[in-house]
């Protein structure tokens, strides 16, 4: 009898997203008449901007005819969303276009591209993190390592004395909601080129990058040789039900590296749907871009409401500035879950338990900007008069 994957098994599912979403659902079902506000949500709530859905829905129609059809297009992406997205977001920076690859969603781009690695390089991963890159790793019969991220350290990740070949860095972090500053990323940029190591990195959020922070790791000098960058549409165009994303390969990592990636690439994927790319070109539109910075200030206006109440109340947190998520000491001698369950059924109130990201989060929890904001509002009003009377 053939077996199963047995690394299945290792996906850490007692606490997990799926398990918010069942115990919310569970308490609607039996509660139909409260009014139940999530903090918990990490997808938008803005619409896609109507030019870009127009221009979409004109390249869809046109797919009814011959000479405008589109079939295959190339694995690894069209060219004229790569030279859009290097002329907009790499400037200088002189990517080729085989560097680019067009993909439909980060979650699954940086757990594929451990398929670069063999499976004895060992794979540092922090205990608190976004729960794929560890359940992926798992799935992957991965060689990992964690380490924690600590609350004296503000949760910066700090660079290891020991050697790992693989590390998974977020930035904007997610769940903690910080933005690593240059020297914060010069001293991993630098361990990587001393261990010849490779930085995962994550910049989903860059687009709620404020001030004078790095938007992208390649302004790290060096950063080429060792680091891939993954980016999305999912948060800034609303393409999160659509599925948009794009990673940058450096040919500087390893010879040829791009040579067998899009081979392996061409075997594995299809590529995006020429509809969604030339939705996604749509974004660098100059009338689409003023919708998209009113957007993301709008969820940074929430984040700043969030950050007020929660101060306000005597929460400890960080994030929020940079990012649509925040990270919130628990104030009650209780563990993650449990704040979930007291915020749920006596606040109508959903949060993410923190456990959710590392066992090293359970005495937090995150709340997210990114919901509407007179949910933002009711729920900080509601979090105010729990503690007012309990306190």
């Amino acid at each position: 009898m053939v077996k199963i994957n047995e690394n299945l098994k290792k996906i850490i599912s007692d606490n997990s997203f799926i398990k918010v979403m069942a115990l919310t659902n569970k308490y609607k079902k039996d509660s139909p008449n409260k009014e139940v506000i999530s903090l918990s949500i990490g997808d938008v709530t803005i619409p896609i901007p109507e030019k870009v859905v127009d221009v979409m829905l004109d390249t869809l129609n046109k797919q009814k005819y011959s000479d405008t059809f589109k079939g295959y297009g190339s694995s690894s992406g069209y060219d004229f969303l790569k030279k859009k997205i290097l002329e907009n977001e790499y400037g200088n920076l002189n990517f080729t276009l085989d560097e680019i690859y067009i993909s439909n969603g980060t979650k699954i781009d940086c757990i594929n591209i451990l398929e670069l690695f063999t499976n004895d390089a060992k794979v540092l991963i922090s205990n608190i993190s976004y729960p794929i890159y560890l359940n992926g790793s798992l799935v992957l019969n991965k060689n990992i390592y964690t380490f924690p991220l600590k609350e004296e350290d503000n949760f910066i990740p700090q660079v290891p004395n020991n050697h790992y070949d693989i590390i998974f860095l977020c930035n904007p972090n997610n769940p903690i909601g910080n933005c690593y500053n240059y020297e914060t990323l010069k001293k991993w940029v630098d361990y990587a080129l001393k261990e010849n190591a490779i930085i995962i990195y994550d910049n989903v959020y860059e687009d709620f990058i404020g001030g004078d922070l790095p938007h992208s790791i390649y302004e790290i000098e060096n950063a080429k040789k060792v680091a891939i960058e993954f980016r999305s549409f999912s948060k800034s165009l609303s393409f999160s039900g659509i599925r948009c994303s794009y990673y940058i390969l450096p040919n500087e990592i390893y010879p040829n590296v791009n040579e067998l990636w899009k081979e392996r690439t061409i075997n594995r994927f299809n590529g995006v749907n020429y509809v969604t790319q030339v939705g996604a070109e749509a974004f660098y539109l100059d009338e689409v871009q003023d919708i998209i910075k009113g957007n993301i200030g709008y969820y940074l206006e929430n984040a700043k409401l969030l950050r007020t109440g929660l101060l306000k109340n005597g929460f400890k947190i960080w994030g929020g500035e940079n990012s649509p998520y925040i990270w919130v000491k628990i104030k009650e001698n209780i563990t993650s879950w449990q704040v979930f369950e007291l915020y749920l059924t006596k606040l109508d109130v959903v949060v993410t338990p923190g456990i959710i990201f590392g066992n090293a989060g359970d005495k937090y929890f995150r709340v997210s900007a990114l919901g509407k904001r007179k949910d933002i509002i009711k729920a900080i009003e509601r979090i105010t008069r729990y503690y007012e009377k309990n306190n």
